[in-house]
């Protein structure tokens, strides 16, 4: 499991740019990226966090 130092805030990403559902989860708490969860349903990028 990847540890939040992993991930950055400093580039806003697109679930394309995504390479697991761990790092969408920390974009979507820690980054506040809402884009991430369009049906606001807690879970980003449903294509990879389903």
């Amino acid at each position: 499991m990847a540890s939040s130092s992993a991930y950055s805030c400093s580039t806003k990403k697109t679930c394309g740019q995504m390479t697991s559902c761990e790092e969408a989860q920390y974009h979507l708490k820690e980054c506040g990226n809402g884009q991430l969860d369009r049906d606001n349903d807690g879970v980003p990028c449903e294509a990879i966090c389903n």
